[in-house]
């Protein structure tokens, strides 16, 4: 009905139909994603002890103690970022800057980040460390990623804080306690758990939306394909499949009928962005003969109620939310499958 209004009929036509779903969504922003790709505090604690150890305690930072730090605990490598409030991506930069020939990659300093110490360390992992080494202590010096001159009335550097400002001596001057206040403020300007979300930003779509829509899938017996996270994920999905974009759910997982996309926003941005990507799959899914559904949440499609509109004609009223999940069991393809199941 609301694609068949004109003018101002049809404005709140699409304002009508979209407030029906609105009760429905749900925020997630209050959600902290647990992990293998973050240390919890006690571990994150022992990684600090260890790098204040191997520099006794910031008064001998140079060359050789952070190597040495480093290759001995390479968790050290988590406070040592934190310091320069650098994720692993930022830190890979600098790295590539400081030294041009350097292949280094924040994949690869994550994963160094979460390995072992090793008995005698590969000429890579010394190569690697060395790399780090150098990058830190150019930083730390002022001599990398400064502020340019004529952009320093607009900004200041991420080093501009309290236990950085002057070097390793404010390091130094911070290890006996920072003031609840700096900490405060430090939260202020990085946001609570903002690196939890940062490296988990595509894990909470995976456990708000995706694994309750598989658990409800497996629990009645629906076959199904999910495709995996990453390139490779889709590269199989579109290779089996035919489909570009891949969506999440391909039902069943020989010969479909159904593909369900789900998509969780935060902000209105982000909303307008997957709402574009879902209205996409659906010209994608229409062309092989399939049905299209959206599997939705998060206060973003709130904020941009236009969005929502979209994907709700797109997928021609196909769009559930959390709340509202256990509907989609009530489409006719899935219905086939479960009598067939029976």
């Amino acid at each position: 009905m609301a694609l068949a209004k004109h003018g101002e009929e049809a404005e709140a036509s699409r304002a009508l139909l979209t407030q029906s779903y609105l009760t429905h969504l749900s925020p997630s922003f209050h959600l902290v994603p647990r992990g293998d790709s973050m240390f919890e505090e006690d571990a994150f604690a022992e990684a600090y002890e260890a790098l204040a150890k191997g520099t006794d305690n910031f008064t001998r930072v140079d060359e050789t103690t952070l190597k040495a730090t480093l290759l001995e605990c390479p968790s050290a490598l988590a406070p040592l970022r934190m310091i320069l409030g650098l994720t692993h991506n930022e830190l890979a930069v600098a790295i590539r800057l400081h030294d041009p020939e350097s292949k280094v990659a924040g994949g690869s300093l994550k994963s160094l980040e979460r390995s072992a110490a090793q008995g005698r360390p590969t000429a890579t992992r010394q190569r690697t460390v060395a790399s780090i080494t150098g990058a830190v202590l150019a930083m730390m010096n002022r001599d990398l990623l400064t502020v340019p001159p004529r952009l320093t009335t607009y900004f200041h550097s991420k080093l501009d804080k309290r236990d950085t400002a002057s070097g390793w001596q404010s390091v130094r001057d911070h290890t006996g306690g920072v003031p609840y206040s700096a900490l405060l403020f430090q939260r202020y300007v990085g946001g609570v758990w903002r690196q939890v979300q940062d490296a988990y930003s595509e894990i909470k779509g995976d456990a708000v939306l995706e694994i309750p829509l598989q658990d409800l899938l497996d629990a009645h017996g629906v076959p199904y394909h999910r495709t995996k996270r990453g390139p490779a994920g889709a590269a199989e999905t579109r290779a089996r499949f035919g489909l570009k974009p891949g969506p999440d759910f391909i039902i069943p997982d020989d010969s479909p009928t159904l593909v369900i996309e789900s998509k969780v926003a935060e902000d209105g941005g982000t909303a307008r962005d997957k709402a574009a990507r879902i209205r996409n799959l659906v010209t994608a899914a229409t062309e092989r003969g399939l049905r299209a559904c959206a599997l939705i949440d998060g206060k973003g499609w709130t904020e941009r109620p236009n969005a929502l509109c979209d994907v709700i004609l797109a997928t021609q009223g196909r769009t559930y939310t959390l709340s509202t999940i256990e509907q989609i069991l009530e489409l006719s393809e899935i219905q086939a499958l479960i009598s067939h199941e029976k």
